[in-house]
């Protein structure tokens, strides 16, 4: 093998390496960015959560001053 094809062989495995690894960088990012969104829309699911609880609590509230029985006065 002549110098000329060793390193016709060593440039075209270093293109191959090259391409993989750029296409692994991209995947790996969108990965990233997937998993940032998943966690965004978890914490606003919980913010969302936090809200509705509160909501039932202020219900609930009402709800037992409307159906309050009156107390009857001890005789």
């Amino acid at each position: 093998m002549e110098w000329i094809q060793a390193l016709t062989v060593i440039a075209s495995l270093t293109a191959v390496i090259g391409i993989v690894a750029n296409l692994l960088n991209k995947r790996i990012e969108d990965t990233n960015k997937r998993i940032e969104d998943t966690n965004r829309r978890i914490d606003d699911l919980r913010e969302d959560m936090k809200e509705i609880r509160q909501e039932l609590r202020e219900i609930r509230q009402l709800l037992y001053k409307v159906f309050e029985i009156p107390h009857k006065e001890d005789k």
